[in-house]
């Protein structure tokens, strides 16, 4: 191809662009008063043309060609093309100036889809070349989970430049938010995330200058995923403005300054968020008027006066998600109030709980006192108890008030110590109300793990309320204590402690309905806990079946979400959930029951095959948490530990260990290692870590799983055993450690009673360790033992399970120089994997690292090379541990056999 029609084309899609960028009814006007060559014209007649059959701006591979020939048929016209080491399958996407295809990588012994980007001609220009250089090392230089990442790029055999970009299976923001029909909060929510990839680029002193919602993909799972860095401007490197034709923007998102060719800065990229925001959200029912400031704010036309940068407008959007002021609302003393209230807000429920009851015996009394006159002094009675209260809990609410202090806001720690000064300073007789006051600033300290002063506290309420003669203050009291026995770890307590409650109960005037039903999901726990479940369930059952209990639809509810903790099956678990969110739609339910209600939810359709529907209602529960009780609570630490546990279901590995590290540090934070959840969190994410090919760092964590395992539950509850398995697996995949093989026996002497898959799988963990140790009889014997007891029980095994078998055994094989034998079987397994899917992708990284290890004992370097990247590209795109001594070592591997020029 000449030189001289290259330069046409490339002349004539620099026209083109600036062609599109004119109003339509501008365009034949600007075109002919424009000077242009005879053979360049009829290059962009064309380019027009096809733009008017919506076949526009088709990249060098399709345009270099005789003027006579046809335009092509269909818009997948480079289907079947390479393009450097990919083949183009079909078009996903297009743009002014260039198309994007989904492409398979040829010429490698491991499947890789990848969108491919192949621009326009014009970016082949002097300029555009320097441009097209400069977009892939921005793209290089962006690692961030919501940025889609560069694979590749390069330049086509025929000059057309592309890049490979990692591909994003989704729809983009407006879709997804329509088809879900989100509410304004859930929309926030997916902007504040695409900040958080904005202000990673904006860090990296990035603009990306051409936001929209159609460069927003968010997946099935809920993540928003921004791609197309392409038109970024390095801020680091100076330069002037946009060269002319060369210009990236779409007009109705583009900032003043982009209009009128100003310069660009990281607030450009601010108002094209507000602009977003406004599409998404402005229309949606509820919005509040925060909302419509921020939006203000973010476009205003001065850039000075906006947010400087995405993280701010992120900080402000974080503001409102937690009902706190912000910076885009004017201040006033009563703005700052009710952002107050609204920002205590895991307070002002329980203060407002006890305002409310307080109140309503205000309001009752008050209605009995136009009977009768001695019902009208209990009335007055009530009524100072009532402002009393009132004047205690805005007291501590005034404490907080930058008007009236100079303090900045006060954590509620800070808050509830104040508020025990205030009680024990209080002068006066009304035993109630000090016990009112003290259940519920115990119950708060609960909430925020001050668990030895909520301990005193409550102590104190009992004491008061015993002294006073209410039984419900009692009942109250005891259940308080109850909930804190649970987050102390101490399940038989808490059992006695609720089962106080309710006889304490007995003779209030729904005879102890109220406070069985309050507590049923905590005792369901705490007896689950104990190895009771079943009897839980049964009491609970009989309780919801009792036609002499009339019971309220929240209550019916709350019983079922109750019952669903100690149901064992998942279907019947997800079918008493649904009864139970039915319940509460007639009604509707606190925050932290509809928590609870998503978290159950969750779980149950993690379990029944439902995990996309999983994902997002576990990160709806773990966001309410964080709404409900911001800072280091208990509630978010389990919100975070059931979100990492279903994000690991879905495969969202790196997602699920930054979700349970995130718990991890709430428990500690808060000391709040005794609790059955710390424990089960920090076996479930040592486990993950081993997959994650980071056992030395999945060790230490099960290793104090277990410690905790057997003092909550005993040497030989199942939990236990399954840790002491995990612990001895992970021992010696750290580095071979004798210990390993003692440990695992110690756990297969108590796994007697377990299911026949549990023990099959034990077995395969033995030849696991035994392998490890370099006994790769003892290794086959186990395996054997495992394919006996699978064959006498009918055991129907899955691909994952058929695929880790024969990698040991290809292992086991290998070791006892019987290579043939071991190449069939790392083969079968290999041939397993697509029935597998994502759910062996551990086993399919540690086959081809089995299988890279038996190529290394046969002498054939370029096989074990070939092998050892399988498995590094396995563990990569899968959220690998940057830690890891594996991928670590792996990485060395790979990147010395290159060096050393091993195929």
């Amino acid at each position: 191809m000449d030189s001289e029609r290259i330069e046409r084309w490339r002349e004539a899609d620099r026209l083109f662009a600036l062609w599109l960028e004119r109003a339509a009814d501008e365009r034949e006007s600007w075109l002919a008063g424009e000077r242009i060559d005879a053979t360049v014209l009829h290059a962009l007649r064309r380019l027009i043309e096809r733009h008017a059959g919506a076949d526009a701006a088709l990249p060098a591979l399709d345009l270099l060609r005789r003027p006579e020939d046809p335009a092509p048929p269909n818009r997948n016209a480079l289907a079947g093309r390479r393009v450097g080491v990919w083949k183009l399958l079909e078009e996903i996407g297009r743009g002014g100036m260039s198309v994007v295809y989904r492409a398979r990588r040829t010429g490698v012994d491991f499947e890789q889809v990848a969108a491919v980007k192949l621009l326009g001609l014009a970016a082949m220009s002097a300029h555009g070349s320097a441009r097209f250089d400069q977009e892939r090392r921005i793209l290089a230089r962006l690692r961030h989970p919501q940025i889609a990442t560069l694979i590749d790029g390069g330049f086509a055999e025929d000059g057309t430049p592309y890049l490979a970009m990692a591909l994003v299976d989704g729809n983009t923001l407006g879709e997804y938010c329509d088809a879900r029909q989100l509410d304004w909060r859930q929309r926030v929510e997916l902007v504040r995330g695409v900040c958080d990839a904005v202000a990673h680029a904006h860090r990296n002193l990035l603009v990306h200058r051409d936001l929209k919602p159609s460069n927003i993909l968010v997946t099935a799972e809920g993540m928003p995923i921004l791609i197309d860095f392409g038109i970024a401007k390095l801020l680091d490197e100076g330069g002037g403005h946009t060269e002319a034709g060369m210009r990236a923007l779409t007009p109705g998102y583009a900032a003043p300054e982009q209009l009128t060719d100003g310069t660009i800065t990281t607030a450009t990229d601010v108002h094209a968020l507000g602009i977003i925001l406004r599409e998404l959200c402005v229309e949606t029912s509820g919005v509040p008027g925060d909302l419509h400031n921020i939006v203000a704010m973010a476009t205003r036309e001065d850039a000075e006066r906006r947010y400087p940068d995405a993280r701010a407008l992120g900080d402000d959007l974080d503001r409102l998600l937690g009902q706190r002021p912000v910076r885009a609302t004017a201040d006033s003393a009563g703005y700052r109030l009710r952002a107050f209230l609204r920002r205590r807000k895991g307070l002002a429920i329980a203060a407002g709980a006890v305002a409310i009851a307080v109140i309503a015996g205000v309001a009752a009394t008050v209605w009995q006192a136009r009977r009768t006159a001695l019902q009208a002094t209990e009335a007055l009675h009530q009524a100072a108890r009532a402002q009393t209260a009132r004047d205690f809990l805005f007291s501590l609410f005034a404490s907080g008030d930058r008007e009236r202090s100079d303090e900045h806001d006060l954590s509620v720690s800070t808050l509830i110590a104040r508020g025990i000064v205030r009680l024990e300073e209080r002068v006066g007789d009304d035993l109630e109300l000090d016990a009112e006051m003290a259940l519920l600033l115990g119950h708060l300290d609960t909430t925020i793990g001050g668990y030895a002063r909520a301990a005193r506290l409550l102590e104190d309420a009992l004491a008061s309320a015993e002294r006073a003669g209410a039984p419900e203050l009692i009942a109250q009291a005891r259940a308080r204590q109850g909930i804190l026995a649970n987050a102390l770890g101490l399940p038989a307590q808490a059992v006695v402690l609720f089962d106080a409650a309710a006889v304490a109960a007995a003779n209030t005037p729904d005879g102890g309905l109220s406070i069985r039903v309050e507590t049923a999901s905590g005792r369901a726990y705490a007896m689950a806990n104990t190895g009771r479940g079943g009897e839980a369930r049964e009491q609970l059952n009989a309780l919801l079946g009792d036609p002499r209990k009339t019971l309220r639809p929240p209550q019916r509810g709350e019983l079922q979400l109750a019952l669903a903790t100690v149901t064992d099956d998942p279907p019947a678990r997800l079918l008493v959930l649904r009864e139970a969110q039915a319940q509460f739609a007639l009604e509707g339910a606190p925050p932290a029951t509809r928590m609870a209600l998503l978290s159950e939810l969750a779980r149950s359709l993690a379990q029944s095959g439902g995990v996309a529907e999983a994902v997002a209602h576990s990160r709806e529960a773990a966001a309410l948490a964080d709404r409900m009780n911001p800072g280091a609570t208990s509630r978010r630490a389990r919100a975070r530990n059931n979100l990492g546990s279903i994000l690991a279901k879905a495969h969202l590995y790196a997602e699920a260990n930054t979700a349970y590290a995130s718990a991890e540090a709430i428990h500690r934070q808060l000391g709040d290692e005794h609790s059955p959840a710390f424990t089960a969190l920090l076996h479930n994410r040592g486990v993950l870590l081993r997959d994650l090919a980071a056992p030395e760092l999945g060790l230490p964590l099960i290793e104090e799983a277990l410690a905790r395992a057997r003092s909550n539950f005993g040497e030989d509850d199942a939990r236990s055993v399954m840790a002491l398995r995990n612990l001895a697996l992970c021992r010696a995949e750290a580095g071979p450690d004798a210990r390993a093989d003692d440990e695992w026996r110690t756990a297969w002497a108590k796994a007697a009673k377990m299911s026949v898959r549990s023990r099959h799988d034990f077995l395969v963990v033995g030849a696991t360790i035994a392998l490890r140790l370099d006994h790769p009889d003892v290794a086959m014997q186990r395996l054997a033992e495992a394919d006996a007891l699978a064959t006498a029980e009918a055991l129907a095994l899955s691909p994952v399970q058929q695929m880790r078998a024969a990698t040991l055994r290809g292992s086991a094989l290998s070791l006892d120089r019987q290579s043939t034998a071991a190449e069939a079987q790392f083969q079968a397994a290999r041939e397993l994997s697509n029935a597998a899917g994502a759910d062996g992708w551990a086993t399919t990284w540690r086959n081809a690292l089995a299988s890279a290890e038996h190529a290394q004992r046969q002498g054939d370097a370029a096989t074990a090379t070939a092998h050892f990247a399988d498995a590094l590209h396995h563990l990569q795109s899968n959220g690998s541990i940057p830690e890891s001594a594996l991928l670590q070592r792996l990485r060395g591997l790979v990147a010395g056999a290159a060096a050393a020029g091993v195929p």
